[in-house]
């Protein structure tokens, strides 16, 4: 059986990357009209993706879900053909049970067959303008995670126009910035398990509780345009990845500080993120999680990001504490 090659990375173009170094896919292999096996790396090292101070021997599964909405793009432009310029909206993305124990670092970089399928495309009076897609991420034989993702898209002239609606609903200047404003103050980095500060996007958390008595964590979204990896081209709105790092950071902060989870060393296994808005450099983003449900050993939490007074997304996450250290399986 023919099988997807793992001797190269994609074109950067296809999944909108300047470095070569951000591009995880190395191919893709069609099965049929709906079904695509996809190549992914994981490289052993890297400066975000791997920066975690106590789940070293584990990768992040967050790459999985990167690798996903870098393959959106691609078939964005391969399989759905539209033109490069063409501009994508992720709707949402999920990541389901994570299998920590397969996912353990070893002597070489791991190689990943995403096995995609076409689950519905979305048409309108001018034809396709989106797709939604499943995902089976598999190492060997083995079942690592599930997924899925959805996206649109939108000619430049369109995007424009939806951009320049945005801004002056919100008051701001039609032309959109690409610098925001100093991140400011950030949360502790061991308090999220990180080691390079620079990889912490929200500030010191804050505790209170809601309506209904809950504990609610909150934080400011920091955002740092010049970052390597969340901004590795010039963007002018808040990164899909980003926001799913917010989430994740507070989520953690928010956990251990509610003592839903022992420590900050634990990963991320679960994930159902929905996004409803285009986040702004040029106006300040408020991140709130609270608590679902958390037993020392995992804990769920749900996510919301807004600006100025309206959701731009939400997800929750689940959290599960780090394994002891072990070989790969």
């Amino acid at each position: 059986m023919d099988t997807v090659e793992f001797s190269q990375t994609v074109p950067r173009e296809l999944v909108h990357r300047l470095s070569l170094a951000e591009v995880f896919l190395t191919g893709v292999l069609a099965r049929d009209e709906d079904t695509l096996d996809i190549g992914v790396q994981i490289p052993r090292s890297h400066a975000f993706y791997r920066d975690t101070a106590g789940c070293r021997h584990v990768y992040d599964p967050m790459v999985l879900v990167e690798a996903v909405r870098q393959s959106l793009l691609m078939l964005g432009h391969d399989l759905f053909e539209n033109p490069f310029g063409t501009k994508f909206i992720l709707r949402d993305i999920t990541l389901r049970d994570a299998d920590i124990t397969a996912l353990v670092v070893g002597d070489v970089p791991t190689e990943v067959v995403l096995r995609c399928r076409i689950v519905r495309r979305f048409r309108g009076r001018e034809g396709l303008k989106g797709a939604r897609l499943s995902y089976t991420a598999l190492i060997g034989d083995r079942v690592v995670a599930t997924l899925e993702g959805s996206m649109s898209w939108l000619t430049p002239a369109q995007w424009q126009a939806t951009r320049e609606d945005v801004r002056a609903t919100l008051g701001l200047p039609v032309q959109a910035t690409f610098t925001a404003c100093e991140p400011g103050e950030r949360i502790g980095e061991a308090l999220v398990d990180r080691r390079d500060a620079a990889n912490v996007v929200i500030s010191p958390l804050e505790l209170q509780l809601t309506s209904d008595g809950a504990e609610m964590g909150t934080a400011r979204l920091l955002v740092d345009t010049g970052h390597p990896v969340l901004f590795d081209h010039p963007l002018d709105h808040v990164p899909g990845m980003l926001t799913l790092e917010a989430f994740r950071q507070l989520s953690l902060a928010t956990a251990v500080e509610t003592g839903a989870l022992p420590s900050a060393s634990a990963v991320l296994t679960g994930l159902k993120a929905r996004f409803t808005g285009f986040g702004e450099l040029d106006l300040p983003i408020t991140c709130e999680s609270v608590r679902v449900e958390g037993d020392g050993t995992s804990a769920v939490l749900r996510c919301v990001m807004k600006q100025a007074g309206h959701t731009i997304a939400d997800g929750e996450l689940r959290l599960t504490a780090a394994p002891t250290e072990a070989r790969p399986l």
